[in-house]
């Protein structure tokens, strides 16, 4: 009897040891998946959290009929010595866009030895564009080389025209945004996008603006804005008003 139960007990550990072995090697598998998120984030101190970017084709030439976004994408697990490519996939709900019309997926791109990267969207632009915004959700799609990740930051949403749309950084020295203000700064100034930069105590990044940089942008358009409102008196459209007719000052 005593042989017995030392073989029932020599079963049960044995099977307690396998079970913890293959648990183990779960456990270990899982944390040395790679994985991938959005990371896209303000240029601001607490680095905010950006879910949400748009755009408009109507600042690029006619002839360009799509543009590529990258999406910027952080990583979990272990760096790896070769390019990894991850990918992004439609959220249907709430996605007004249609895939292979309005926008497709391409391989975005981790570099080696690199922990951040981006997914990549082709926008195309549509007759429709003139007359509407259209809407894609988006998160982060399986591939060979990448899951996704962090949940918070596992989706996105891009909207785009070929209308004007409010930039996100629309700089608070230019003053109330309109359409037609956002139109004479495109064709005074030839920029249609503002990012600031993150402090003045770090040095700009390029195509970063600091606040002397906007406030002297709004200083040349002031200028700008009474010279031609001036070289048209007796023009009915001017001195220049928005969409609304309220009076366009910077």
């Amino acid at each position: 009897m005593k042989t017995y139960f030392k073989q029932i007990n020599a079963a049960i550990i044995l099977s307690s040891v396998i079970a913890f072995w293959s648990c183990e090697r779960d456990i270990i598998g899982y944390e040395q998946d790679a994985r991938v998120y959005f990371f896209e984030r303000a240029n601001d101190v607490t680095a905010t959290r950006i879910t949400q970017r748009s755009f408009t084709f109507l600042t690029l030439k006619e002839e360009q009929q799509k543009d590529t976004l990258h999406i910027k994408v952080k990583t979990m697990g272990e760096v790896s010595a070769n390019d990894r490519y991850p990918i992004a996939k439609t959220i249907k709900e709430g996605t007004t866009a249609v895939e292979g019309t309005d926008y497709e997926f391409i391989p975005g791109l981790v570099a080696a030895n690199q922990i951040e990267g981006y997914v990549a969207v082709v926008l195309h632009r549509t007759v429709r564009l003139k007359q509407e915004t259209v809407m894609l959700n988006l998160t982060i799609g399986e591939s060979a080389d990448f899951k996704g990740g962090v949940r918070e930051d596992d989706t996105f949403s891009l909207s785009w025209s070929d209308r004007l749309v409010r930039p996100d950084n629309w700089p608070f020295a230019f003053g109330a945004y309109s359409n037609v203000k956002y139109q004479f700064v495109i064709d005074e100034l030839g920029i249609a996008d503002y990012p600031a930069q993150l402090s003045p105590r770090i040095e700009a990044k390029p195509g970063e603006y600091s606040l002397a940089d906007l406030t002297d942008m709004a200083s040349q358009l002031r200028i700008r804005l009474r010279e031609v409102n001036e070289q048209n008196v007796g023009n009915p459209n001017y001195p220049l008003r928005d969409e609304n007719g309220v009076l366009i000052v910077f």
